[in-house]
C-alpha cells in the first residue's frame, strides 16, 4: 500500500538540513519520493499548514514506569530509585505490559516513532511495542543479583530475551546495565562479552549525579567513566544516559571509545542532579549525542517537544549564551542524533528516499505556532510546538495515529486499565 503526504513543510533533516514545501511518497514501508511527487497513491493525506518531520527518537526512557507517574515527585534520585525499586517488586508481567502500552501511546501521540528503553521484563514491553506499532529498542537491564528484584539471573534473562527478539520488525533487543552503584566489574564485563557475542548494543546510566561519581571514586579511586575505561567496558556499542558529572578528560574518553550519549535535561533538572551535561564539549569532541525523556517517574511525561525546548534553554541559561544550542541543534538531537546513537542513521532520523517511513505530521495552524513560514518552522517546532500538536504519526509506512487518535489500540481502555492497576497496587483512587 502507498501513502502520499501532500503539500507540507518537509523538515528533511538531510545533510543540508533542507526545509522544503512539497510531498512525501511512502511505499512498502519506505520513503519512495520527496519533494514534488506527481500522481497519486492508495491513500492521500492533506498536510497543508503542517510540518512533516522525521519521527522523533526518545533515546532513553523506562516506558513501563508510567504506572509510577507521580509516585516519587520532589525527591532526589536516590529516594526516587528506592521508591521505584520497591514498587517494581510488586509488578506482574501483565502490569508491565499495560503500563508500557500506555507509554507507547503517549509517545506515538506526541510524534515519537522510536524509543530506547532500559528495564527488565522487556519481553512484556515488546508486546506493547508490537500492539501499539511503535519501534522499541529494548535493553534488558542487568545488575548484580544481590540488588535485583528480577526472578532468575539478570544476565541469563537478558540473553534469553535477545535471542528470542532478534530479527523482529519493530523490536531491536540489546543488553542494559543499571549503573556503577549496583553493577560490579564482573557484571559489566559479562554483559559486554554477551553483547559482543550476540552482536547487539548496550545501554547504561552513567555519571548521572555527583553522589554517584563521588561514591564510586571513594570505592575505586576512579570516577565512573575512568573506571569503565580501565576495565575495558567502554565501546561504540554503548549508549550512556545522562553523563552530567563528567570532566573534559572523560568527555574525550567517551568520544575516543565511540560511546554515544543520551541527554535527559528535564529528568536531571527535576531530580536536582545539579550541573549540566557538557554538550558543547561533547559536540567538539565528536561524540554522538541524542535526547531522551528518561522515566515517567522523573519527568513526568514523554513529550519530546518539551525535551527539545528545555534542552536548548537549559544550555543557553547555563552558558550565558543565547546562541550556544540553537533550535536546529536541539531538533537534530531528537531526530538524526537519536538515529546515530542507536546505530540506525541509515534507516531513521531524516526524510530521505530509501529510509524507513517513520514520520510525524505537526499541525502548525495553532495560536501558539502562528505566524509561521518555511524559515521559522524548525524554531517553532522546538520553541513553540507541543506534543499535542501532532496530527498523524506513521511507523514503517503504517498510520498509527490519525487525527490525534490511536488507530492501533483502544486508548480509553488502556488508560482505564492502568488506573485500575495503580489502585490495586498503590491505593491510587480514580
Amino acid at each position: 500500500m502507498s501513502l502520499l503526504l501532500r503539500d507540507g513543510y518537509l523538515v528533511t533533516q538531510n545533510a543540508r538540513r533542507e526545509v522544503i514545501r512539497g510531498d512525501v511518497l511512502l511505499e512498502g514501508g519506505r520513503i519512495a519520493g520527496v519533494g514534488e511527487v506527481r500522481g497519486s497513491a492508495d491513500e492521500v493525506l492533506d498536510c497543508s499548514n503542517c510540518a512533516i518531520i522525521p519521527g522523533l527518537i526518545n533515546a532513553h526512557t523506562h516506558v513501563a514506569n508510567t504506572l509510577l507517574r507521580g509516585a516519587a515527585d520532589d525527591v532526589p534520585l536516590e529516594a526516587m530509585l528506592e521508591r521505584a525499586f520497591a514498587a517494581d517488586a510488586k509488578l506482574t508481567r501483565r502490569d508491565v505490559q499495560m503500563a508500557a502500552l500506555l507509554g507507547c501511546i503517549e509517545m506515538l501521540k506526541s510524534g515519537a516513532t522510536s524509543f530506547h528503553d532500559l528495564f527488565y521484563w522487556e519481553d512484556e514491553v515488546a508486546r506493547a511495542v508490537r500492539e501499539s506499532g511503535i519501534r522499541g529498542f529494548l535493553s534488558w537491564v542487568v545488575l548484580d543479583e544481590r540488588f535485583t528484584t528480577q526472578r532468575g539471573n539478570p544476565l541469563a534473562n537478558a540473553e534469553q530475551f535477545v535471542r528470542k527478539a532478534k530479527g523482529d520488525e519493530l523490536v531491536t533487543p540489546s543488553i542494559g546495565l543499571q549503573g556503577v552503584y549496583v553493577c560490579s566489574e564482573e557484571t559489566y564485563m559479562a554483559a559486554k562479552e554477551l553483547a559482543d557475542r550476540l552482536d547487539v548494543r548496550m545501554h547504561t546510566h552513567l555519571s548521572e549525579t555527583r553522589v554517584e561519581v563521588y561514591n564510586h571514586r571513594r570505592k575505586t579511586g576512579l570516577r565512573p567513566v575512568e573506571w569503565l575505561d580501565k576495565i575495558g567496558f567502554l565501546s561504540d556499542r554503548l549508549v550512556a544516559a545522562h553523563c552530567v558529572w563528567v570532566t573534559l578528560n572523560e568527555v574525550r574518553v567517551l568520544a575516543r571509545r565511540g560511546v554515544r550519549v543520551a541527554h535527559c535535561p528535564i529528568s536531571n533538572m527535576k531530580l536536582a542532579s545539579g550541573g549540566v551535561a557538557p554538550l558543547p564539549e561533547m559536540f567538539e569532541a565528536g561524540t554522538a549525542v541524542a535526547l531522551g525523556t528518561d522515566s515517567p517517574v522523573s519527568n513526568n511525561g514523554m513529550d519530546m517537544f518539551q525535551e527539545m525546548k528545555v534542552c536548548a534553554l537549559l544550555h543557553k541559561s547555563a552558558r550565558w549564551d543565547a546562541s550556544v544550542l540553537p533550535a536546529q541543534t536541539a531538533f537534530d538531537l531528537a531526530t538524526i542524533g537519536g538515529a546515530k546513537a542507536l546505530g540506525m542513521e541509515d534507516r531513521l532520523g531524516s526524510i530521505e528516499v530509501g529510509k524507513s517511513a517513520d514520520l510525524a505530521v505537526v499541525d502548525l495552524r495553532r495560536p501558539h505556532a502562528t505566524p509561521f513560514n518555511r524559515e521559522s518552522v524548525i524554531r517553532h517546532l522546538v520553541y513553540a510546538c507541543r506534543g499535542g500538536d501532532v496530527r498523524t504519526t506513521i511507523v514503517g509506512g503504517k498510520v498509527v495515529v490519525e487525527g490525534g487518535s490511536m488507530r492501533t489500540v483502544d486508548e480509553a481502555e488502556v488508560i482505564a486499565r492502568v488506573q485500575e492497576i495503580a489502585g490495586e497496587l498503590f491505593g491510587v483512587s480514580g
